[in-house]
């Protein structure tokens, strides 16, 4: 007789071994992505990388597209953490704003391959929800913990009860999301301390300012 305690100890291998093959595939995707680009990356190249059947692949992603949307909040969430990474404590004003900037730049370029890839697929953002911001999604997320974030500030006198947190958190995220496109994408690099310095302006005087 098989016990609770196997049976369960058997479910969390089976969970453990497709959390490792799905981190297989997603990595064997990026690699490629990064190689070749979007267009002739094949699902058969990335089961060959992953060493797996390309039929494994339709048993975690239902297409091509999937992956490299998985990949595309993958990396979203990395400039996410980058950018509250730097968010030190008793921080505010214009030096928060910018340390925050400046970390998710930082991140954003350990991931320029990606970001390449999402901006030149006209396929990925037919895929996309229609909602860029939609909750569940990792731009929903960073609205989400953003507006938590400046809340607590809120909550404290630092920032004016006038200032609509979770419309602004959109417009961080917007404008943040052009400004990288154009450096990183664009290959404008020289100007990103531009858009660093103006949004710094911008945002922290929005935030902080009546």
């Amino acid at each position: 007789m098989v016990t609770g305690t196997a049976t369960a100890a058997g479910k969390q291998r089976r969970v453990q071994s497709e959390e490792v093959r799905r981190a297989q595939i997603l990595m064997a995707a990026r690699s490629l992505i990064a190689e070749q680009g979007y267009e002739r990356t094949t699902t058969a190249q990335i089961a060959k990388r992953a060493s797996i059947s390309e039929g494994t692949i339709y048993n975690y992603f239902p297409s091509k597209v999937a992956i490299v949307s998985t990949l595309k909040d993958q990396a979203m969430r990395a400039i996410m953490a980058g950018a509250f990474a730097h968010a030190t404590p008793g921080m505010q004003g214009g030096s928060l704003v910018r340390a925050m900037l400046e970390g998710a730049f930082a991140a954003a370029h350990e991931n320029a391959d990606l970001m390449r890839a999402f901006t030149l697929t006209v396929e990925l953002r037919e895929y996309t929800h229609a909602d860029p911001c939609a909750p569940g999604d990792a731009s929903g997320e960073f609205i989400e913990q953003l507006q938590q974030f400046f809340a607590q500030q809120q909550a404290t006198g630092f920032i004016p009860r006038s200032v609509d947190l979770n419309v602004m958190a959109r417009l961080i995220l917007g404008t943040v999301d052009r400004a990288m496109e154009d450096v990183i994408v664009g290959g404008h690099t020289e100007q990103e301390g531009a858009y660093v310095d103006l949004m710094v302006r911008m945002f922290s005087r929005t935030l902080y300012v009546e």
